[in-house]
């Protein structure tokens, strides 16, 4: 028997477990992307499971045919090697992320904080409204990876759940506690942030690092952990 034009169209959708494997992600992950609208899906039935067309899955990542599937790139690190350059970096990121829908996160020292809401003030004046209706918001890093980490999934999780539909993080960690710790700790924690935070929200992310202050190994080893830089 011939498949009916209905039943031919229900076979290309695949399942939250069919489209997680295509994506090789977790479909936790795919949820929270559907529900902040960075992925489009249909609801079927009386249980409203989600389906997923292959087209829309192939655009969410950004390639052209199935033989050049790759992650999104979202984790992206940036070795500065000046003071001018470190403020610089941070308010041009955070400011290009200032959109609607959008929470921006910067997270260094305190003097570091203030250079970057400077810079960012000459393109932006309005950045204090910015921060006042909390669009730009302003931390400082724990003092041990895990903690870290659980700052990161607590405050993306409840801007999520606020309506905000995309995270940018911009994070010096050389101006910062996270920045003393012995450096194959801080590889770790790039590692695990680019599993568990990169690759599990939709958060764009630039880590900073100091380069006056690392080797040219330690800063090979950094960018083996992100996506490249920014630029």
């Amino acid at each position: 028997m011939m498949a009916t034009p209905m039943q031919a169209h229900m076979a290309e959708l695949l399942d939250i477990r069919e489209a997680a494997a295509f994506l090789r992600v977790s479909q936790t992950s795919l949820r929270r992307w559907t529900n902040a609208g960075l992925l489009p899906c249909l609801r079927i039935g009386g249980r409203r499971e989600r389906r997923f067309r292959r087209a829309d899955l192939l655009a969410f990542i950004g390639v052209a045919s199935h033989s050049t599937l790759s992650p999104p790139r979202n984790h992206f690190c940036e070795l500065y090697t000046s003071d001018l350059s470190r403020v610089s970096g941070a308010a041009a990121f955070l400011a290009s992320g200032l959109l609607p829908h959008a929470l921006c996160l910067l997270i260094a020292g305190k003097g570091v904080q203030q250079g970057v809401i400077d810079q960012m003030e000459r393109v932006r004046p309005a950045v204090r409204s910015d921060l006042k209706a909390g669009r730009l918001m302003l931390a400082e890093y724990r003092s041990s990876a895990v903690a870290q980490l659980d700052f990161w999934r607590a405050r993306i999780r409840s801007a999520l759940q606020e309506g905000v539909s995309q995270v940018y993080v911009a994070g010096d960690v050389s101006a910062g506690e996270l920045g003393r710790l012995p450096f194959d700790e801080i590889l770790e924690y790039e590692t695990e942030y680019g599993r568990s935070i990169a690759r599990a929200f939709p958060v764009t992310t630039l880590c900073q690092y100091d380069a006056r202050t690392i080797s040219g190994l330690d800063a090979a080893g950094l960018l083996q952990r992100h996506d490249g830089p920014l630029h």
